[in-house]
């Protein structure tokens, strides 16, 4: 029963799931919303499947509720009564191919792994409030922008477009992308300070101007399907389980507490010792591009699906110091004059995250004398 879940609290991470999900069921970009825009039956009644999977009201048989109030505080007011007698939270996969992936997450190990991160922040500082510039409905946000400072008695302040000012002691948390926009727009930092990052890799070139400013920052490691597992304070380093885990196999871990949890780590690791590891390639091919899970082979899958493609290859790349996807295309006969204005009109609308950001032509894939794919 989570004691810190405030109605505040509440409201806030509703606004944030009800607006992603209308943006994601009209196919339109979340900045062209309104504050409070009006939504027709249909939508009413998907926003608030939405929010009874995410708060688990179906535990609590008040998910029918929903559709008797008329307002967000009213929702969050049910809500807030509901979560005294929930499991937890279901948070999803942020995938843009293939089905979202339901991750639950259980109020125990969410206040373990608050915990477990204040620990760890407060080996480098003394936090005095919480800038938190993130979706609050994703777990990462919800993680580290509600649950980390209520359980642990620190002030929050929620960021939209930019960061507010910033002061002595402030923990700034976002992702890479907008770690790597700051260390070049942003000058100067408030002393006593920490910056922390997680949903994919930071480039170390990003890290270290940041540090050099001023602003160090701790990497989360971490997954939908784990939580946040590990840390590091610089790019040279080790990761370091936080303390609500402890090693079980070479690629699973288990609760150090009494709680029945076990995670299986998306990534193959090398462990240096108990509770130190370097990390080496994923399970699978997802890599994260902008804090988005991508499959380059689904990827590669759909773009063959189209007329225009006869073969294809996808592969992550570097662009200005972010991870992006990029392919090669053998064109179809039937399309080879016109292939390329084509396939740029087809993939117009796709999310940026699985749009490739260069497309190479030719006649077959490139390959070596083995017959197995290079690079290009």
């Amino acid at each position: 029963m989570p004691t810190w879940m405030t109605p505040p609290l509440i409201r806030a991470v509703l606004h944030s799931l009800l607006a992603t999900e209308l943006s994601d069921y009209r196919g339109v970009p979340l900045s062209s919303l309104s504050d409070a825009p009006a939504i027709d039956s249909l939508e009413r009644l998907y926003l608030a499947s939405s929010v009874a999977e995410f708060f688990c009201l179906h535990e609590t048989g008040m998910e029918d509720r929903l559709l008797m109030e008329e307002s967000v505080d009213a929702w969050a007011a049910l809500i807030g009564r509901a979560v005294a007698h929930t499991s937890g939270l279901v948070f999803h996969t942020s995938g843009s191919t293939g089905e979202r992936k339901a991750c639950h997450h259980r109020w125990a190990d969410i206040d373990a792994e608050a915990r477990a991160l204040h620990q760890r922040i407060a080996e480098q500082v003394t936090p005095k409030r919480v800038v938190a510039w993130l979706p609050l409905h994703h777990l990462y946000g919800f993680m580290l922008g509600v649950a980390y400072p209520a359980v642990n008695g620190l002030e929050v302040q929620l960021a939209d477009k930019t960061l507010p000012t910033l002061h002595e002691g402030d923990v700034v948390v976002t992702v890479p992308p907008r770690w790597a926009y700051l260390a070049k727009a942003r000058a100067g930092w408030p002393p006593n300070g920490l910056g922390v990052s997680s949903t994919a890799p930071l480039p170390g070139e990003v890290a270290s101007a940041l540090a050099a400013r001023g602003m160090p920052l701790m990497e989360i490691y971490g997954s939908s399907e784990t939580g946040g597992v590990a840390t590091r304070f610089a790019p040279a380093e080790s990761y370091t389980l936080l303390s609500h885990w402890q090693r079980e196999t070479s690629d699973t871990l288990i609760a150090a507490d009494a709680r029945p949890q076990r995670a299986h780590l998306p990534d193959h690791v090398a462990w240096e010792d108990a509770r130190r590891f370097t990390l080496g390639s994923r399970h699978d091919d997802v890599v994260s591009v902008g804090g988005v899970n991508v499959s380059p082979s689904a990827v590669a899958r759909e773009l063959e699906a189209l007329p225009e493609v006869q073969q294809c290859a996808v592969r992550p790349t570097q662009s200005h110091g972010q991870t992006r996807l990029k392919a090669f295309v053998v064109p179809t006969e039937a399309y080879r004059d016109e292939a390329a204005t084509r396939l740029e009109k087809a993939i117009s609308d796709w999310p940026s995250a699985k749009r490739p950001v260069s497309i190479t032509y030719g006649d077959a894939l490139p390959t070596n004398a083995m017959g197995k794919l290079t690079d290009w």
